[in-house]
């Protein structure tokens, strides 16, 4: 019995200690991502249509910078009272000095559903129109994958010569650490950067104005008088592609009579994965081991031309070396990468 039981013991260390040492390794990912014209003597030529890229199960380490959860601070302050002639359109107000006060329509009383109403207030911040180009965390060590310091950017040579080559931008320098698990376990990560682009267009590509302009009942009601440009015609024909994409990215037509509803909600709910933000650079990138370790990325480059946005899709696949730099091509997108060991720091 005491031999069974040493060698039942025995066999779930040896089994466990693989598992063990792979959960206290981590890998510090710095990434290069830039935008390049290609060579005139390129043939090759890209699709219009869109390949929607929904973010899922992705985590985020750019939106808790750019959009970080205010709720808790605005639960805090006072509401403005009447008589400081604040305008409407402003949510946060300075009441005296060193003091804020939140300006927003709010619920009145026999209006109100439940004992205690919520505070109708804005509780995000609104994303820049352009977001920079190197972006660092604290590099604190977490349990999850984190944004690094700035200390962590080894490639800063690279990246400047980049900036310094025609043709090319640079779009986004980074690192993170993440520790390594098989593909089955892996969880992609989401980027986004450059130029924001969600006031002009559509996830689609489609200009915001046109779509305004064709659900106004002004303009519809006097239709007789409107006539359709060159330019008009070819918006509008764009649109009906744009439909046309949405409707074959997304679900086949929905099924009669009781079907019908069901059919709705995979529809709505596919709608609603996809970014709410236009960017100019938006994708995902997953780190993988399994023996080697492997890289799988995907992203959409937005190219505005004109009153026009394009859009390229990129998705590729790489094995790489820990402690190499790597160099995805394309003849729109480039990316430059190096996973490091990092040994993270000793638990107290």
């Amino acid at each position: 019995m005491i031999k069974t039981l040493k060698y039942c013991l025995l066999s779930s260390v040896l089994l466990t200690s693989p598992l063990s040492a792979q959960q206290q390794r981590w890998f510090e990912v710095e990434m290069l991502v830039f935008s390049q014209t290609p060579g005139a003597a390129i043939q090759e030529t890209f699709g219009d249509s869109i390949k929607a890229i929904k973010p899922g199960r992705a985590y985020d380490l750019l939106t808790p910078l750019y959009q970080p959860d205010i709720a808790a601070l605005l639960s805090e302050l006072p509401l403005c009272s009447q008589d400081t002639g604040f305008a409407s359109e402003f949510e946060l107000m300075p009441l005296r000095s060193n003091t804020m006060c939140i300006f927003e329509p709010q619920v009145k009383p026999w209006q109100q559903h439940n004992l205690f109403q919520p505070r109708n207030t804005i509780n995000k911040v609104a994303y820049p129109s352009q977001l920079p180009t190197v972006i660092t965390g604290h590099g604190e060590h977490q349990n999850t994958p984190y944004l690094a310091d700035d200390s962590a950017l080894q490639l800063r040579d690279i990246a400047q010569r980049i900036n310094r080559q025609a043709g090319m931008s640079l779009l986004l320098h980074t690192s993170w650490r993440q520790a390594p698990v098989t593909e089955r376990r892996a969880i992609a990560s989401r980027w986004f950067a450059g130029k924001n682009f969600s006031q002009q267009f559509d996830y689609w590509s489609q200009p915001r104005n046109l779509l305004v302009a064709t659900a106004d009942p002004a303009l519809t009601s006097n239709a007789a008088t409107y006539t359709l440009t060159d330019n008009n015609d070819t918006q509008l024909l764009s649109q009906i592609d744009s439909l046309l994409q949405q409707l074959s990215a997304n679900s086949q037509l929905p099924a009669p009579q009781g079907e019908q509803l069901a059919a709705i909600a995979p529809e709505q709910e596919n709608l609603s994965s996809l970014p709410d933000q236009v960017w100019q650079l938006d994708g995902l990138f997953k780190l993988h081991l399994d023996h080697y370790l492997f890289v799988n990325t995907e992203f959409n480059l937005r190219i505005p031309s004109a009153d026009k946005l394009n859009t390229v899709y990129v998705r590729q696949s790489r094995r790489v070396i820990s402690g190499e730099i790597h160099y995805l091509d394309h003849p729109h997108l480039g990316i430059i990468l190096q996973i490091r060991r990092f040994d993270p720091p000793a638990a107290e």
